[in-house]
């Protein structure tokens, strides 16, 4: 196996010994450098000796600390004067939480990834492989906006998507919607039409007229008529098939590959990366 002239260092935060220990083995097996810690004390003093080129932090269950470690990394790498803001190592997060708010508050604080357990090695080694590379930083985390659903509606449609890796927010008034829209960059709507009741088509048409390549997704009953003639890409009738959604939602925000992208890579190219070499014979093993 090839190894690039630095060896990528690793930093591993795991509250547990043996998943850190074996995760450990597993990352040195291919190539990189690795370090571990406990916490986020332990952490930041690895950090302040030696700059890894990627955090890993695992979230068990209701792991709050795991996210106040997060917190307190991110806090720290902004106090560093020797890093651009917004230049720190890049987090991925191996999250065995599925709670949609405590996935929103991760998404929040910005991590390069977020990979659910039980952690498939081949996803685990191609993510810490494209974030160190800056892969990421061409392709920017999608902000979907849920417009006018109900509690009960917004919790079911987040817990759909959080798994995906968006970031995502509620807003319960069309007005609050556009005022936002006007001010930041989104990528995707998805409109709950009863709530929203009349006007409908002027809705669509006043978020084309300040964002024309906003994607708009709706939702509704069979009584409603198709809104993907006032706008909309894509309209859903209830119950929704969670598959189809999932699927429709990403493929609508899949950015168009470049000529450049499609070519296939180079093999040599390849192997100039940890990890590159046997990772297919662990495709199928899990963390």
């Amino acid at each position: 196996m090839t190894i690039t002239s630095r060896q990528q260092k690793l930093l591993i935060i795991d509250q547990v010994n043996y998943p850190q220990l074996v995760l450990k083995h597993t990352l040195s097996s291919v190539g990189y450098k690795v370090a571990t810690a406990r916490d986020s004390a332990e952490a930041i003093r690895h950090i302040s000796a030696e700059l890894p080129d990627l955090v890993l932090l695992s979230l068990r269950t209701d792991d709050s600390d795991g996210i106040l470690t997060l917190r307190a990394l991110k806090d720290y790498f902004k106090l560093r004067l020797d890093l651009a803001q917004g230049a720190g190592p890049p987090v991925i997060v191996l999250s065995a939480l599925r709670d949609s708010e405590q996935m929103h508050e991760i998404q929040r604080l910005d991590v390069s990834r977020i990979l659910f357990k039980p952690i498939n090695v081949q996803e685990l080694l191609d993510s810490i492989r494209s974030s160190i590379s800056g892969k990421n930083e061409d392709m920017p985390q999608k902000r979907i906006i849920i417009l006018g659903a109900e509690d009960r509606s917004q919790q079911f449609l987040r817990s759909i998507l959080t798994d995906e890796g968006y970031y995502i927010e509620t807003i319960g008034s069309k007005e609050g919607f556009m005022e936002l829209l006007g001010k930041e960059k989104l990528h995707l709507c998805i409109m709950d039409l009863l709530p929203l009741g009349d006007g409908i088509s002027e809705t669509l048409k006043s978020i084309k007229e300040i964002d024309e390549e906003m994607v708009i997704v709706t939702i509704g009953d069979s009584s409603q008529d198709d809104p993907t003639q006032l706008g909309a890409q894509r309209h859903f009738t209830k119950p929704l098939n969670i598959h189809e959604f999932r699927e429709e939602v990403d493929k609508l925000l899949m950015p168009q590959k470049t000529e450049k992208q499609m070519e296939p890579e180079n093999k040599e190219e390849e192997t100039d990366h940890p990890g590159a070499e046997g990772a297919e014979e662990k495709s199928t093993d899990a963390l």
